[in-house]
């Protein structure tokens, strides 16, 4: 049976422990500021929706800017 064309070297699994431990040590750190700076935290999560549906309009207007 022939091999795959599309994989021209061999894919590692799911990362191992180590990635799964980074993992919880960041929802855990999370966790933790929501819990002691809720206010802080909400008004962060606030202005990165910000940026990022800015980021979208700038890309938006580029865009129809082309397709005129």
């Amino acid at each position: 049976m022939a091999k795959n064309p599309m994989m021209p070297f061999p894919m590692k699994g799911s990362g191992g422990a180590a990635k799964k431990v980074l993992g919880l040590l960041f929802v855990a750190a999370l966790v933790v500021l929501v819990v002691k700076q809720p206010t802080e935290s909400a008004q962060w999560v606030k202005d990165g929706w910000s940026v990022a549906m800015s980021a979208v309009d700038s890309v938006s207007t580029f865009l129809t800017g082309l397709a005129r």
